[in-house]
């Protein structure tokens, strides 16, 4: 008799109504209970899946660097335009630091474009 495996893991996810109807039918004409359907199919089935590659330990780098810079200088620049709407800073004032920060994303952007070979 076969050892009775304890099937303690519980797996889920998520279809579109159209997926949803498409499993409903091939598990209904499979007279099989989900968890039994699920496993022949996941287990059994003899399946090819395109894997995507995992990103280099450089883009992720670059990823969170740019995510970084890009939040502070979303900071500076709201605090600046809040500091001018107030009067708190003079407009020259407010138009270096607006200027400051688009060559500051210009040169975010050619680093990306350097990196990744493509026009932004």
């Amino acid at each position: 008799m076969a050892e009775k495996k304890n099937k303690d893991r519980v797996v889920t996810f998520r279809l579109s109504q159209s997926d949803f109807a498409q499993f409903e039918e091939k598990l209904a004409s499979s007279n099989m209970k989900k968890s039994a359907f699920f496993r022949e199919v996941f287990l059994n089935a003899n399946v090819s899946l395109t894997v995507k590659a995992k990103p280099s330990k450089d883009l992720e780098s670059l990823t969170f660097l740019f995510n970084k810079y890009s939040n502070n200088l979303n900071q500076i620049a709201h605090q600046v335009n809040s500091a001018y709407v107030s009067g708190k800073v003079s407009s020259s004032l407010y138009t270096s630091v607006n200027n400051t920060l688009v060559d500051i994303r210009q040169l975010l952007l050619s680093g990306i474009q350097a990196v990744f070979n493509v026009r932004l």
